[in-house]
């Protein structure tokens, strides 16, 4: 009886202790400014919790996460320039990662936590490259003369989204990384916004700009079916969408707010966060249990 007992007061507390957590596994990761510097927070998925992610000095920019090595990747201004640096998932062991004579931005991450992806302009325009974590040397992926930014490795780690402007618009590109077959994954009149993978790699979750009262449209493509949609009414300075880690929801900045949705309902939910602080950037990302 007694062991029955001890049983059962284990289990509801650890019931409790889960329903008072809420989702152990995952963090609402964005970037906001905190006395002039933009800093990285991270919450949990109900807003809980919310902390500065790291406390290296300087600006934090553009973060990317690996579920595979625990570290966060993210970029700082350096002397008129931008470095790649990242700590691990407590904010610490600071390491620059890439250090060039030139500009190094928009890190990701392959999913075996082998490769690193970015842009740079060390050879004019912004350009791909990927670089070995171990033996630190990088090579050049894209070579069209084209401004390419914004990558993003896909969940199985064989191809790459990336943003390119080659005639006047910026749309979205798929590179397959073992052929260099690039095959443009929208067409539209006005520019796309960074785009982010389902986690079944099936999708992609995009904005596009509709002038001419600076509007933008969250869109999704079905990679399967070709079959693109737009998921909301038209919205003011859109940006950032990422799925969540289950691809049930879709979080982003809307107008410096932060809003989740669920691509089957009509629409976009106030995401509790508390504070002053103003969202840019924002991932939803799987992390270690505390």
């Amino acid at each position: 009886m007694h062991h029955f007992l001890t049983k059962t007061v284990l289990l509801v507390l650890a019931l409790t202790t889960f329903c008072l957590a809420g989702p152990l596994s995952e963090r609402i990761v964005f970037v906001a400014e905190h006395n002039g510097l933009k800093k990285l927070y991270i919450c949990r998925p109900d807003g809980r919790d919310l902390e500065r992610f790291c406390r290296e000095p300087g600006h934090q920019l553009q973060p990317a996460y690996s579920p595979t090595l625990e570290r966060m990747f993210y970029v700082r201004p350096v002397e008129r320039l931008h470095q790649i640096c990242s700590v691990n998932s407590e904010g610490r062991d600071f390491r620059v990662e890439v250090s060039l004579r030139a500009n190094a931005l928009y890190p990701t991450v392959s999913p075996d936590g082998g490769k690193l992806i970015f842009c740079t302009d060390m050879w004019g325009p912004m350009e791909l490259c990927v670089m070995d974590l171990e033996s630190r040397k990088i090579d050049r992926i894209t070579y069209d003369g084209g401004i390419n930014t914004r990558p993003r490795y896909s969940p199985d780690g064989n191809s790459v989204l990336f943003l390119s402007r080659r005639n006047g618009l910026t749309e979205v590109y798929e590179l397959n990384l073992a052929d260099k077959a690039l095959q443009q994954l929208t067409d539209s009149p006005f520019a796309h916004g960074a785009a982010s993978w389902s986690p079944d790699g099936t999708r992609f979750v995009s904005t596009v700009a509709k002038p001419p009262k600076s509007k933008s449209v969250l869109i999704e493509k079905d990679l399967n079916s070709g079959t693109l949609r737009q998921l909301l009414p038209d919205r003011f300075g859109l940006t950032s969408p990422r799925y969540s880690v289950d691809g049930t929801q879709i979080i982003f900045v809307d107008d410096e707010v932060l809003y989740t949705f669920d691509p089957s309902d009509t629409k976009a939910v106030l995401f509790p966060l508390r504070g002053q602080l103003i969202p840019e950037e924002v991932l939803w990302i799987p992390f270690p249990l505390p």
